[in-house]
């Protein structure tokens, strides 16, 4: 779960590339044209004390310019990063102009309340419109999203590891079945499958968690939310209120949000009577350890649309911790020497401990893979994106106006002065740093700081990755104690940039079968 923008949506901005993703492609260049012949009036020039590094061609509007970062964005940052050295400057993104703060900047606004993430990804999103209200949701004045994340949800944790376990059983048998026999398959759509269903029997319990229709919409609604939302934020901003009309994409959005709403609200509606009747009853009040219910809680009277929150996890988790099981799991397929250690620690650990919180902390190894896929394949080349809901200045004097868009240049991931051979996917490097004392609380998966900022960092950090980390090794468990991996032949681990974003193919095929496991998952104790 993450308060970063998810990294699924790389694989829409390539849709959006293509004409197979335009189905309104002359509806689009039409637009563009009108913006070629009215983009010096809807542009207006902003001045500012820190430099563009990338200002538009002479006579043509910005679009052209969030349309060039869209497709060289990560030489564009790089080209910028080395004039602008340790200085703070503009840039033109697909999403629009940002001011760009050097990594070490990311501790100085880590807390700033001046600056918001929940601004930044309702406006980002469009979480104004019908059908984008779970992205509003974010910057919700009860910050129900947050609290749920932050104590109701990790104050579980002992207890949705069984749950997790028990599910993932079910849903690696479903998809990736028993055979022997080598298969090949296209990964990122089975990881996803397997994600949606693990979350959804901690968010939905037992009576939604396997509902075919909802556990479709919790894979669908985020792609075609971010295809839309990518339309509308690429296309000049007057064209927004009439793409509605012409596009199938936002038609799709909002059809989407109508059956999430007729799924979820009869739900509400009969807990809410079951909790009536029985105050009328003077009966205790039956609860819920569901995110239903924990929703209820935190929103403390506040007005909320249940199916819009729920929506929301899914935007916020489903789709974030597939991609990075997704980007592990092909990472570690591509050199299957690397899965071996990986069993003997979770085997060593589960029959010592079985499937205690503890066990879960205790796989190191499988801890320091999962942060170093992220440091590796990071999944975005500017984090911790803010935007000011006042003027703002930090304590060196460098000033963020309100309004503006800011974020944090993230490339100390892949800093040889921090990380030692940085182009190298080395899974023991944070275990390692573990075992020092003075990096062990650092160099964990659920650890933030300005050099690894896949999580975010300060108060917007990642309020569910401590759900996440759980999650994320027990599916990982499931899957590498069960099968065996490779990738299919004349696969290629070339990272793609569009955008802000950086991820691997998402078409990429691997190659599994049954295996017989070290240690029956199904037969250990949950304590």
């Amino acid at each position: 779960m993450s308060t970063s923008l998810p990294s699924v949506s790389p694989l829409l901005l390539t849709e959006f590339l293509s004409d197979a993703g335009l189905p309104q492609l002359p509806f689009i260049i039409a637009c563009i044209i009108a913006a070629i012949a009215l983009g010096s009036f809807l542009t207006p020039f902003k001045r500012s004390q820190y430099p563009l590094a990338n200002p538009p061609r002479r006579w043509k509007p910005h679009v052209f310019a969030r349309l060039d970062f869209l497709k060289h964005g990560a030489e564009i940052l790089s080209q910028a990063s080395k004039k602008f050295a340790g200085q703070p400057f503009r840039l033109i993104t697909e999403l629009g102009e940002t001011i760009v703060l050097p990594p070490s900047y990311a501790h100085e606004i880590r807390n700033e309340e001046g600056l918001s993430f929940g601004m930044a990804a309702s406006k980002d999103f469009h979480g104004n419109l019908p059908g984008f209200e779970p992205f509003g949701m974010l910057a919700h004045d009860a910050q129900i999203m947050q609290a749920v994340a932050r104590k109701q949800l990790t104050k579980f944790l002992n207890t949705v590891t069984e749950p997790l376990s028990n599910e993932a059983t079910f849903a690696c048998d479903l998809i990736f079945g028993q055979s022997p026999e080598w298969k090949e398959v296209l990964i990122k759509d089975s990881i996803l499958d397997l994600i949606s269903r693990l979350s959804s029997r901690v968010f939905l319990g037992d009576e939604l968690c396997r509902n075919p229709s909802w556990l479709l919409i919790t894979k669908t609604y985020t792609v075609h939310a971010f295809k839309a939302a990518t339309e509308m934020t690429i296309l000049p901003s007057w064209t927004k209120h009439l793409l509605p009309y012409f596009s199938s994409d936002i038609a799709t959005v909002r059809a989407e949000m109508r059956q999430a709403i007729a799924i979820i609200n009869p739900v509400i509606a009969r807990r809410r009577e079951v909790k009536a009747k029985a105050l009328a009853e003077g009966k205790p009040t039956p609860r819920f350890n569901d995110a239903i219910e924990w929703a209820e809680i935190e929103s403390r009277g506040h007005a909320y649309d249940p199916a819009v929150f729920q929506l929301l996890l899914s935007f916020a988790a489903i789709h974030t911790t597939s991609d990075l099981i997704f980007h592990t799991l092909v990472l570690l397929a591509s050199d299957p020497d690397l899965i071996t250690p990986l069993r003997e620690e979770m085997a060593s650990v589960l029959r010592a401990e079985g499937w205690r919180k503890s066990a879960l902390y205790n796989m190191k190894l499988l801890d320091s893979a999962i942060k170093e896929t992220q440091r590796f394949r990071t999944s975005g080349i500017l984090e911790m994106r803010r935007i000011a809901t006042q003027d703002v200045t930090l304590p060196d004097g460098i000033f963020i106006p309100k309004g503006s868009r800011v974020e944090v240049d993230a490339s100390e991931s892949q800093n040889p002065a921090i990380y030692t051979d940085p182009e190298k996917f080395d899974i023991y490097r944070f275990k390692r740093m573990r075992d020092d004392p003075d990096f062990a609380n650092k160099a964990q998966l659920v650890a933030t700081s300005p050099e690894h900022l896949a999580f975010g960092h300060g108060k917007h950090a990642c309020p569910g990755r401590f759900f996440a980390a759980n999650e994320m090794k027990t599916a990982l468990c499931h899957l590498m104690l069960k099968y065996d991996w490779k990738l299919a032949e004349g696969t290629t681990l070339e990272p793609i940039n569009v955008g802000h974003f950086m991820f691997l193919n998402p078409e990429i095929r691997v190659v599994f079968r049954r295996r017989e496991e070290e240690i029956d998952l199904e037969g250990l104790e949950f304590v």
